[in-house]
Order: C-alpha cells, then sequence, then structure tokens
C-alpha cells in the first residue's frame, strides 16, 4: 500500500541500522611497498604484511597492529625467547642461593666460624687417615722384609704372604687417595666460603633494587628486530673458559667499571640506579652438549625513560659488539669457537 506508515518506518529503522553499523565498521590505515597510503575496513592479504593502524570514525589512531613476521624473524623470536627463559633460570637459582645465604648466617663473623669448624673437622680426618697409613706402611715393611728373609734363606714366600702384601699396598693407597681428597676438600672449602662470604658482604650492603624480573627487557619485535642476538657458542673447557674470561672483560670495558655479580655461569653489572643506567647479564647456559653458549642482555627501569635507554643506540651498540669482541679475543690467542647456531 502506497503511503502506509508502517513499511516507511521499517524502511527507516533498516537504514539506521545500516547505518549504525557502517559507522562501527573497522577503518585501517597503512602504507604499501610503493609508499602509497590505503584506508580501507579490510585488509587484503597480500598487504597483510604491513605495519597498520585501527582508526576510529574520528579518524583517530586507536591501536598499532604489526606487520606479519617472516620466517626468520619467528626463528630468530623463539631463539631470543630461549635464551632468555635459559638466563632467568639461572638468574632465579641465583636469587635462591642468596635467600638461603642469608637465611644461614647472621654475619660474615659467623661464616667464619662455620669455615673453622669444618676445616678442624676435616684436619682430623686427615690426621685419622695419615696415622691409619703410617701404621699399614709399617706392616708393609714388616711383610717385605719377612718375605726377604725367606728368600735369603732360599725358601719360597708363600702365596698367602704375597696377597697379604698386595692387600696391605692397597690399602697403603687407599689412605694416600683419602688424604689428598681431605686436602683439596679443605681448598675447595676456603674457596666456596671466600665466595660465599663476599656475596653475603654484596648482598648485606646492597640497596632495594627493582627484581630483574619485573624490569624490561631489550630487544623485542619492536626494537632491534633485524639485529643479530648477543650470543656465542663455544666449546667446552679452555676455548669457552677463555671466552668467558672475555665476556668479563667486554663487560668491565663497555658496560661498568665493576661487577655486582661474578659466578661459574652469570656475570652481572650493578642494577641501575637511575632511568639513564642499565644493567647488562652474561650467562653462561649449558646446551647438554659439548657446547656452551654465552648470552648477552640487557634490562632497563621499568618507565618509559628506561624503555628508550634499551631501545637507544647506546644499548644496540653494547649487544652488537659483544660476539666480536669474544671472537676478536679468541683468534689472537691463537682459539676459535663456532658462531651461535639457529634455533636454539
Amino acid at each position: 500500500m502506497i503511503g502506509d506508515p508502517r513499511l516507511g518506518a521499517g524502511l527507516l529503522l533498516a537504514a539506521l541500522l545500516l547505518g549504525v553499523d557502517a559507522v562501527r565498521a573497522d577503518t585501517y590505515r597503512w602504507v604499501d611497498d610503493q609508499g602509497v597510503t590505503h584506508y580501507s575496513d579490510q585488509v587484503p592479504p597480500d598487504q597483510a604484511k604491513q605495519r597498520r593502524f585501527k582508526l576510529s570514525p574520528q579518524a583517530r589512531e586507536l591501536a598499532v597492529i604489526e606487520a606479519a613476521k617472516s620466517a626468520e624473524e619467528l626463528q630468530r623470536e623463539r631463539q631470543l625467547q630461549l635464551l632468555r627463559s635459559q638466563q632467568e633460570k639461572l638468574l632465579a637459582e641465583q636469587r635462591a642461593q642468596d635467600l638461603a645465604l642469608l637465611r644461614s648466617y647472621r654475619s660474615e663473623d659467623e661464616m667464619r666460624r662455620t669455615l673453622d669448624g669444618k676445616l678442624a673437622t676435616l684436619d682430623t680426618l686427615i690426621k685419622v687417615a695419615e696415622a691409619n697409613r703410617e701404621r699399614q706402611q709399617a706392616a708393609l715393611a714388616s711383610q717385605e722384609r719377612q718375605a726377604a728373609d725367606l728368600e735369603r734363606a732360599g725358601q719360597p714366600v708363600s702365596s698367602e704372604l704375597r696377597e697379604l702384601m698386595a692387600a696391605t699396598r692397597r690399602q697403603v693407597a687407599e689412605l694416600d687417595e683419602k688424604v689428598r681428597h681431605f686436602q683439596a676438600e679443605k681448598t675447595a672449602l676456603r674457596e666456596r666460603f671466600a665466595r660465599d662470604m663476599a656475596r653475603y658482604r654484596a648482598l648485606s650492603g646492597a640497596q632495594a633494587s627493582p627484581s630483574p624480573s619485573r624490569m624490561m627487557v631489550t630487544g623485542d619485535a619492536e626494537h632491534g628486530a633485524g639485529e643479530p642476538i648477543s650470543a656465542i657458542a663455544c666449546a667446552v673447557g679452555p676455548v669457552c673458559d677463555q671466552a668467558w674470561a672475555l665476556a668479563k672483560a667486554y663487560l668491565l670495558q663497555h658496560a661498568a667499571p665493576t661487577l655486582a655479580l661474578e659466578t661459574a655461569r652469570i656475570l652481572q653489572t650493578p642494577p641501575p640506579a637511575n632511568d639513564q643506567e642499565f644493567e647488562v647479564t652474561v650467562t653462561r647456559i649449558g646446551s647438554g652438549q659439548a657446547e656452551d653458549i654465552l648470552f648477552l642482555d640487557l634490562r632497563c627501569r621499568p618507565s618509559p625513560a628506561g624503555e628508550a635507554l634499551c631501545a637507544s643506540p647506546r644499548a644496540r651498540s653494547l649487544r652488537g659488539g659483544f660476539k666480536g669482541f669474544i671472537e676478536a679475543g679468541l683468534a689472537a690467542s691463537g682459539r676459535d669457537a663456532p658462531p651461535a647456531r639457529q634455533g636454539r
């Protein structure tokens, strides 16, 4: 029926609904490889690789959608995530050891008394082993004289006496080894307590600082995605030991004049005191094979200024120079290390 008010109302409602849908439709802006800017509510598949912006109805930027990553970029991201997870595991273990150290002792004097007690126990064990060895040596000397007397008299040395001398010699050798073991244990104990005391002193005098897990980490997809990862693989043994010494030298020359932490697996500069400083960590990650991986990473204060610092040319230069510094040092000494392989 012409002029039916119900039909007019239905058409008006449909038009309004279509208008609402049009307003609510997402609009994107991106620039293609030729530098042409596009606006559309749909991104063609061949343009999905481009970084794009989601726009409001007033053409304001609502969100940034990163460009699709290449296979190489995804592989690098996986490798970096794995190295960081392994590094964080080492750091978490160290934090647990630090906590146990602080809970175990109330002062350095208490640590020294504990060390003296353990050394005294080992000295007692050494004296007992040495006394037993002297007795066995005296018994062996008597047995050997008895065997010599028999031989001079033209009599055969019995198999029982020969077996007894062999058993006594084994006992003397075992007691020799026991004394050496206790002496080596004393040396290792002194070295361990020296490290623990130095760490206890550092922890006791340290100021409160952000937990490493709360600090922003560099090298995300937005900053430095195309840069090589600061990691180098080295053969376990003298080569990797020298590479580890070179890693320490690199930190002291290029990151900080002193280290806040130095263990067999972790080298770390002091935590940042402000937004213009970062913490540098190198970890020696065991691969479970015949090589280790030395991995350097940075942490900054969780603030806009700290984020800018971790994305700065200064930070990129520090990360980028690590591998070359170690390779040059190994080459100068006549040693070499294979490059860190991808996909770890």
